[in-house]
Parts: C-alpha cells; sequence; structure tokens
C-alpha cells in the first residue's frame, strides 16, 4: 500500500501533488481526474432526484460521498476500516466547499451486522466495495430491505475473473514499450515471449483475486439482475489504473498524456468487444413486487 503523508487529503476539489504517494493515482491530481474524477462522473450520471438519502457501503476515504454531498444529497457512509474513516471525517470537516452540502456522516462498520436502526434510504451505492464482501447474494437481499419504493442500487464493481487473454495480451505491449524506455517500475520484467508472458500475466491476475477471495462476476450480477431491475449496465475502462500505478514518466504533460490514451484506448477496444473488461456499472430499481421471490430463495431450492 502506498503510504500516506499525514496531510493527505482525498478530495477531487483540492488536488495536489503527492509524489511520497507511489503507487496510487492520488500522487497527480491529474491521474486522481483520470480514475477517481470518472468514478465520481460515472455515478453521478446515475443518480436522479434531489436531496436523495444515500448510503454508500465501503465508502473508504470519502471522496464520492463527499462529492456527493456538496450537490445536496444527504449521505452516510460506511466502512470496516477504522483508519480510511478517520481520514474521510477529517477531510469532511476541512471541507471549504460545505456551503450548500448536504448531511454527511461516516460510521466504522461491517456492512454485514451494520444495524440500520429502522433508516431507509432512497440510493445504496457499492463503489468498487462488493467485489471484497463475503456472500454478495445476502449483502444484496439487505439492501433491498433498506431501500423505500423505486430505490435505487448503483454498483461499480471490479470483475476479476473477466481478465482475458485479450485483455493480457493488450496489457503486455503497453507495459513492455514502457519497460523498454524505463517508465514502469516492477519487481519482475516481462520477456520478449508474447505467448509466455501472457499465460504469466493472466495467472497472476486470476491467482491475486483468488487469493483475496474476491468475489467473481457472477456472483454479483446475479444477484444484482435477480434483485433489482437493471436500468443500466456497462463495462468501464480499469485496467488501465494498474498500468498508471507502476508508470513513472518524469515529464508531466508526457504522463498525463500518455496515462489519458490508455483511458481512451480501452474504452475503444471495450467498445469493440476486442477486450475482456474487469469493471461494470449496475444501475438498478427495487421493484419491491411482494410476488418476486428473494434470489436466495431461488437458488436455495434450484
Amino acid at each position: 500500500m502506498p503510504s500516506l503523508p499525514s496531510e493527505f487529503t482525498p478530495d477531487l476539489r483540492r488536488l495536489k501533488s503527492w509524489p511520497s504517494m507511489e503507487g496510487s493515482p492520488w500522487r497527480q491530481p491529474y491521474l486522481a481526474e483520470l480514475t477517481y474524477g470518472e468514478l465520481f462522473r460515472l455515478i453521478n450520471r446515475l443518480v436522479s432526484g434531489n436531496k436523495l438519502r444515500i448510503l454508500e457501503v465501503g465508502c473508504g476515504r470519502g471522496y464520492l460521498s463527499l462529492e456527493l454531498a456538496r450537490r445536496g444529497h444527504d449521505l452516510l457512509g460506511i466502512d470496516v476500516n477504522e483508519e480510511t474513516i478517520r481520514i474521510a471525517y477529517r477531510t469532511m470537516i476541512t471541507d471549504p466547499y460545505n456551503s450548500g452540502r448536504g448531511s454527511l456522516e461516516y460510521q466504522v462498520s461491517d456492512f454485514a451486522v451494520w444495524n440500520n436502526v429502522g433508516r431507509e434510504f432512497d440510493l445504496v451505492i457499492f463503489n468498487r466495495a462488493l467485489h471484497h464482501i463475503p456472500q454478495p447474494a445476502k449483502a444484496l437481499e439487505k439492501v433491498r430491505s433498506l431501500l423505500g419504493p423505486k430505490g435505487r442500487i448503483i454498483c461499480v464493481e471490479y470483475s476479476y475473473d473477466q481478465f482475458d487473454g485479450r485483455s493480457a495480451t493488450w496489457f503486455y505491449h503497453v507495459r513492455r514499450i514502457l519497460e523498454q524506455v524505463g517508465w514502469f517500475e516492477s519487481d519482475t520484467k516481462l520477456t520478449d515471449s508474447l505467448g509466455d508472458s501472457v499465460d504469466q500475466l493472466k495467472e497472476e491476475w486470476h491467482e491475486h483475486g483468488r487469493k483475496e477471495r474476491l468475489n467473481r462476476f457472477e456472483d454479483m450480477y446475479g444477484p444484482l439482475k435477480s434483485l433489482f431491475e437493471e436500468k443500466h449496465f456497462s463495462w468501464e475502462p480499469y485496467i488501465f489504473w494498474d498500468i498508471i500505478m507502476d508508470m513513472r514518466i518524469s515529464s508531466t504533460d508526457t504522463e498525463m498524456d500518455f496515462a489519458r490514451s490508455l483511458n481512451a484506448m480501452e474504452r475503444a477496444l471495450i467498445e469493440r468487444d476486442a477486450i475482456g473488461p474487469v469493471l461494470f456499472c449496475f444501475s438498478g430499481e427495487n421493484s419491491q413486487d411482494p410476488s418476486l421471490r428473494s434470489y436466495l430463495d431461488l437458488n436455495r431450492h434450484s
């Protein structure tokens, strides 16, 4: 994990250079905008309504909850990590853009055991959090119970198992170029053999997911589409994040242009179905249809 300066502020409106945060897009404003900024804009486009009651599960350091609260929504962010919540809270109380901000609250809690004390929400958001939660179907059942009629869920989630040979081939060519010009820092180097390197990259990617016990795509999308009426689904660029984490280009202008090109290239490959994308965005509505059996019941009796 990148080291965090004591004064680090994860805020899209107060971006600055943090050179010591190697391996994190927060290290440069243009990288934070291209990654965390794009995630915020993606989610914000799907947020429909004013002054919504929003729960963000796995809010981390709170950049998303903070930005949505600034748009007048009432936010509650929960996360199991006490340190990230401490940073989120510090960022909130030092916010110079709090005029007109909705209520904003953070809690340290595991969603599986979190007690909402009868609170109801208009929207629940998982921003790269559901893939970490054991038994995602149960977590999504809980979400349904927290949403009012026509309440919505937005999930932007990493699916490690979708990284395929096409993904590894693109990753190989980009990383190999960067290595050859000294713009990539890694403990291991790729070989000249495309086939061997592609196999190596796929195995490393999948092994990490298995080791961390991350949820696979169908573990998440299956219950999502069964429990909620799908309103939006898309695949988004995310593999390029792994490249820019270890990319080191001395010229900030060159690094910014190259990172933007990688993002645009991956998006174009996704649109042409020429790559296995690993980040999906789902938005669905809680129909509250009393005749709808739960996903768990359906699978229990299947």
